[in-house]
């Protein structure tokens, strides 16, 4: 019986914030909802921007510790659904609600990249990506008029649309420079350019048809196999071995599981890449190609899901994860130790205090019953 509670009260301590498992996770200083955007500039990585729903733009310049945040009037009331730099690291790019940013200093001026000069419709844009491989190539969705393409390093632009179903909602664009291919997750499927845009095919006919598509990712994005595609759904994750003409599931699937980003750590220099989701329960990670997932550390608040994630910080060496409410960071920079953390502990000892203290009085019971059975004994016997 003692076992089984302490089991009990062992498994509500981890199905917290991970209290006996060290707590590697740490909500930072930038507390705001909806941080649906986040970039670290290529050149330095201790260069952070977040981009929220309000058109609010913030950046650290120490990795993450200390955030300032900037409100450029043309930018307010305009939610930010994707911020991109340029591959030379100059340029950021921001994807709003109302049309398509461009700033050269970010913490300051912005213009808009929507006129007449530039060919750009007055529309929403969901996402943006960079040809890194031609560094002038840049590739915009819209949130009903398809793919736009720039190889003027976004001076103008034309669409690009030729094998997409007509006023398309694009929610993803992934240039992959190993392959030079295209990826776009839109409202009716996916689809893959092998011409960098000028035409497209769609590469989800063997999906199922009630399953909604979020996010995808070419594990050769961040050096990892080439072929391997990793598919983001409403019902967890896909993968196909053949650049997306045909799709599994993996040994655990997270069926059930809103997947709202994917993130290939290009750090690693291994045969098996890792790879890292944004879930509707938090962050998780695989080091089996997608095969199977685990949490990445303890600390992760609960019912809390995790949108958009970058790497960042000195040599990339910290994971930022877009929570409901707050940016948090892994690994953190506290010691590790909290008040939250040592609740659980303590209840650990009060049980076992609780444990030593009714056995003790057990034992005494039974001691006091035997010498009680033995003077019983002798008085019959006189």
């Amino acid at each position: 019986m003692g076992s089984v509670v302490l089991l009990s009260l062992l498994a509500a301590c981890g199905s917290g914030a991970g209290a006996l498992g060290g707590g590697d996770w740490q909500q930072s200083s930038l507390r705001q909802p909806e941080i649906r955007a986040l970039v670290a500039q290529p050149d330095d990585p201790n260069t952070l921007y977040a981009g929220n729903s309000q058109g609010q733009i913030f950046y650290s310049t120490d990795g993450g510790n200390k955030w300032g945040s900037t409100s450029p009037e043309v930018l307010q009331g305009s939610a930010i659904q994707a911020l991109t730099f340029d591959s030379a690291g100059k340029k950021l790019y921001a994807a709003t609600e109302h049309g398509l940013f461009v700033s050269s200093a970010p913490t300051q001026q912005w213009q808009t990249l929507v006129n007449a000069s530039t060919h750009l419709p007055s529309t929403s844009y969901t996402t943006i990506a960079v040809d890194e491989v031609r560094s002038n190539h840049l590739y915009a969705g819209t949130v009903d008029q398809g793919v736009f393409i720039s190889s003027d390093n976004g001076i103008t632009w034309k669409q690009a649309n030729s094998g997409l179903p007509g006023h398309v909602a694009i929610k993803q664009l992934v240039y992959d420079p190993a392959t030079h291919r295209l990826w776009a997750v839109s409202a009716g499927g996916l689809y893959r350019s092998d011409d960098r845009g000028e035409n497209w095919q769609a590469v989800s006919t063997s999906l199922p048809a009630t399953t909604e598509l979020n996010v995808v990712m070419p594990a050769s994005v961040g050096g990892g196999r080439q072929g391997l595609i990793y598919l983001g759904t409403s019902k967890g994750t896909l993968l196909s071995q053949d650049n997306g003409l045909h799709w599994i599931s993996g040994k655990s699937p997270l069926p059930g599981l809103q997947i709202y980003s994917i993130l290939v750590d290009f750090r690693q220099q291994t045969n098996t890449v890792p790879v890292y989701v944004g879930s509707s329960i938090g962050p998780l990670r695989s080091d089996d190609e997608g095969q199977s997932w685990r949490s990445i550390a303890s600390g992760w608040p609960r019912k809390v899901p995790a949108y958009t994630m970058i790497l960042g910080a000195s040599d990339y060496a910290r994971l930022y994860v877009a929570g409901r409410d707050a940016l948090y960071q892994y690994p953190g920079t506290s010691t590790g130790f909290s008040a939250d953390r040592l609740l659980p502990f303590v209840i650990v000892v009060a049980f076992f205090g609780l444990l030593y203290w009714l056995l003790q009085r057990g034992r005494r019971r039974g001691l006091r019953s035997r010498e009680s059975e033995r003077e019983s004994g002798a008085t019959q016997k006189d």
